[in-house]
């Protein structure tokens, strides 16, 4: 008999689906499960502080740059790297499957060489050494902004991927580059280039190198400065060879991603809580 459990979601973002979205779609197939008011396990994040009102188990989640509240959560999903058996690292970019199709071997043409120079999809403007580097950048060649921040284009895109796509190069900045050079913290900012082979300028999470294959994407943390960035983006630029070299490499090192990434085992710790 299928195991029954009583579970509710609060503090999410707003449009937050409580019967479908990642953990629920998980639990669903091992469990019986309840949105209950009175739940014996409740999911919250960090947009509110609704979960104080709850008497039982609590799991924290979070995607943003927070670290988990173990002292007063029972175990946690979050970013960090942390030596807590309560603590689950998972990144942002996991709840979109998209990820996993990294691991495929890449399918790479000439005339991706010929892609226009580099994009750049922001809203916001908060971070400042981005948009330095985003001026810097562009005083060798127009860096094509297409979000609503620095926008240069006339229009805000829609489809981020696809307006990535057009491009030898994306910039992958964190949103706060400073603030956010908290170890293991990373988004789905290097991964939304890398999903349709656009090479990601990346500056943030400086044990990146964890989990992709640096040899694949420009790293901030490779070289002593921006300035010296930049020369090496204008190197590759200048030199298809090169180029088509780097864009090559697998995303992954031998084409394997952190144990920790596996489906069947975050459904292990997932499981695991409820059991």
């Amino acid at each position: 008999m299928t195991k029954k459990i009583k579970i509710n979601f609060t503090d999410f973002w707003g449009g937050f689906d409580k019967t479908n979205n990642y953990f629920y779609n998980l639990l669903k197939n091992e469990f019986d499960v309840e949105i209950s008011k009175n739940p014996d396990y409740i999911f919250f994040s960090v947009f509110g502080n609704q979960h104080k009102q709850f008497k039982c188990k609590k799991i924290f989640y979070t995607g943003e740059n927070f670290a988990p509240p173990l002292d007063y959560c029972d175990w946690s999903f979050s970013f960090d790297y942390l030596d807590d058996v309560r603590n689950y690292r998972f990144p942002i970019y996991l709840l979109d499957d998209i990820y996993y199709q990294l691991q495929r071997e890449k399918v790479i043409e000439k005339s991706m060489a010929s892609r226009k120079f580099c994009n750049f999809v922001a809203s916001n403007g908060g971070c400042q050494e981005r948009n330095d580097f985003v001026s810097q950048l562009s005083k060798y060649k127009k860096v094509d902004s297409g979000g609503r921040w620095m926008n240069n284009i006339g229009y805000a895109v829609s489809d981020k991927r696809k307006f990535q796509s057009e491009y030898k190069f994306s910039i992958a900045f964190e949103n706060n580059t400073y603030r956010h050079q908290h170890p293991g913290y990373t988004t789905e900012k290097i991964v939304d280039p890398m999903t349709v082979n656009s090479i990601p300028l990346y500056w943030g999470n400086p044990l990146i190198n964890r989990e992709f294959n640096t040899k694949s994407f420009v790293n901030f943390y490779d070289f002593h400065s921006k300035v010296d960035m930049i020369d090496h983006i204008i190197e590759l630029d200048k030199n298809d060879d090169k180029y088509l070299e780097m864009l090559k490499n697998p995303w992954f090192s031998e084409f394997n991603i952190l144990e920790d990434n596996k489906v069947e085992n975050i459904k292990s710790f997932l499981y695991k809580i409820f059991n």
